[in-house]
Parts: structure tokens; sequence; C-alpha cells
């Protein structure tokens, strides 16, 4: 799929190359025109209207990628040539941060640790609530009651 779309955009960079200056095409090296000209495709036919300029153009990413790379190689000048560097530059680190904060390998590590101090937390908490249940038998029960008719508990003295 990529090579039809990039065979397809070097059918179209060869187009505009061929409506251009001759002076800022004899800039870029043959092997890069012959190389253009060998991915380019033979069944696709390029229609644009060249009374308009190029930006009204429908071009694809790749004829975008091919011109913009052939631009800051080939056509501009040290001091753009070094803007697009430090650009292309920190773009490249932003993406390796972004890489970085959601890494496929990471995504559920925090989930799992949070789940296991979840659970570790709950029996915790189950620990501490549980309360030991002690059924007191029938005969104690009697002398209990029989015991709060007197106004007398369990730990006073008779």
């Amino acid at each position: 799929m990529r090579e039809v779309e990039y065979s397809e955009a070097a059918v179209e960079v060869l187009d505009i190359l061929n409506h251009t200056n001759r002076e800022d095409v004899a800039r870029i090296p043959q092997s890069f025109i012959k190389f253009l000209t060998n991915i380019s495709s033979k069944s696709y036919k390029v229609k644009f209207n060249y009374e308009q300029p190029i930006n009204g153009f429908n071009l694809r990413k790749q004829t975008r990628e091919l011109l913009g790379f052939i631009y800051i190689t080939w056509w501009c000048n040290k001091e753009e040539h070094e803007k697009y560097k430090n650009i292309i530059h920190e773009n490249n680190i932003k993406r390796e941060k972004i890489k970085e904060t959601y890494n496929v390998n990471d995504i559920f590590k925090n989930k799992k640790e949070n789940q296991e101090h979840r659970i570790i937390q709950s029996e915790n908490v189950m620990e501490k609530n549980i309360v030991e249940y002690k059924k007191e038998n029938i005969f104690k029960k009697f002398i209990n009651k029989i015991l709060s008719f007197f106004s007398i508990t369990k730990g006073d003295k008779i």
C-alpha cells in the first residue's frame, strides 16, 4: 500500500518539477530524479491546473513530504536549512516523549500495580473491621438477665 502511495507521489513530484524553473531543477542531483523516475507509477496520471498556485493543488501527503525534502536539501539557504533542521529535531524529541509516555509495554503496568495496591488495602481494612463474635450460651444469658434486673453488671462485685 505504501509503495503505491509513494509511486503515485513520485509521479506528482516529477510533474511539478517539469513545470518548475530549470535552474531550480538543476540543483537536484540526477540520481534523485532517476530514483523518482524508477519508483514512479506507470499507470497514474496527474491532472494539476498550473494556472493556480501550488497550495491550491490537492497534493498527497507523500508528495508534500518529497517536495519538502527537496526544498530543505537542495533549494533553501543555510539559515532556512538550520531552522528546518531544528524544527525537525524538536518534533523528533516531542515524538519520543509521547512514545515514552504512551509506551505500549507499560500501559497496563500502572493499572496492575493500582489493582494490587487496592487489594492489599481492602484486605487490611477487612482485617481491621473483623469483630470476633462469641455466642453466649443459654445459662450465661439467663444469669446476665437476672443480674440486669438488680442493676448489677458483670464487672461489679457482689
